[in-house]
């Protein structure tokens, strides 16, 4: 089982690209220890948006839905960060 997500983040205090990466690089150095795939897919011009893509694997759908709970929790303990939208999908091969 497969979950796919994809973000659409506000960076309200990232007054600059640097400042943006700065806060997205530490977001995504959590996920990848938690063993989720994370890439940031469009908005890289922005300073204070960005769209997010994750995928985690795991052996059920159950599984599947608790990790990404505990990712969801990892993002909205974020401070510099606020979700504008959340759009996921689980796949099962």
């Amino acid at each position: 089982m497969f979950c796919a997500v994809r973000l659409e983040l506000e960076l309200p205090f990232a007054s600059s690209l640097k400042d943006k990466r700065q806060a997205l690089r530490s977001l995504k150095d959590r996920l990848r220890r938690k063993n989720v795939s994370v890439v940031e897919a469009e908005h890289q011009d922005f300073w204070q948006r960005a769209t997010v893509e994750f995928a985690l694997a795991a052996v059920s759908k159950q599984a599947a839905e608790d990790k990404r709970e505990e990712v969801r929790r990892t993002f909205l303990n974020y401070e510099e960060l606020a979700i504008l939208e959340w759009r996921e999908e689980f796949i099962k091969l």
